[in-house]
């Protein structure tokens, strides 16, 4: 996480990248934009000959849902990739792994989730980390995230409350999801 951070630093305003390529032709991008913080982007997906469109964490979190739903022993193994990405790991770590796996169901590749979920959490940690603007109430900023991520993987509550509270930003997935789960 930390040589894709320097990397991303590194962008000048507007510059466009493609960060990850898969198999079938899905690209991940970055554009630098400025907006919250001076090194924030936007985090883009072009999957084949489609336009290019902008995945939110709200998208990323259904996905993992219908993963979840699908393939529950698969989506372990994803949740335990985000895991080590969370705490630094690089995705191309578990993409072998992730290829494996059959989710019947899915709005996007497994592997393009981690490098998604990678942006979005390195992201949190640039616009409401040290030196930012806002600052946020989690240590490191990644784990507003992650915390909703691991609150998917239990199972323990509806989608839909999960995905209200997400979308509204008011307050955080709750406490208990702070730490890793147990994904056995």
């Amino acid at each position: 996480m930390l040589q894709l951070a320097a990397k991303l630093r590194k962008l000048n305003k507007e510059e466009h990248q493609v960060i990850y390529t898969s198999k079938k032709n899905a690209k991940v991008t970055v554009t630098q934009t400025g907006k919250f913080s001076d090194n924030d982007y936007a985090i883009g997906l072009i999957r084949g000959s489609e336009k290019e469109f902008y995945p939110t964490h709200i998208r990323l979190l259904i996905d993992f849902y219908i993963k979840r739903e699908s393939n529950l022993e698969g989506s372990k193994k994803l949740f335990k990739a985000l895991e080590g990405v969370f705490n630094g790991k690089d995705p191309e770590d578990y993409i072998d792994e992730l290829r494996k796996i059959d989710f019947p169901m899915q709005l996007d590749e497994a592997e393009i989730n981690l490098y998604v979920a990678q942006l979005l959490m390195i992201e949190q940690d640039f616009n409401f980390g040290p030196g930012a603007p806002k600052k946020s109430k989690m240590d490191p900023p990644r784990e507003y995230l992650m915390r909703f991520i691991r609150w998917v993987a239990a199972g323990d509550t509806q989608i839909d409350r999960i995905i209200f509270a997400a979308a509204g930003r008011k307050y955080p997935a709750p406490n208990k999801y702070a730490k890793s789960i147990n994904y056995d």
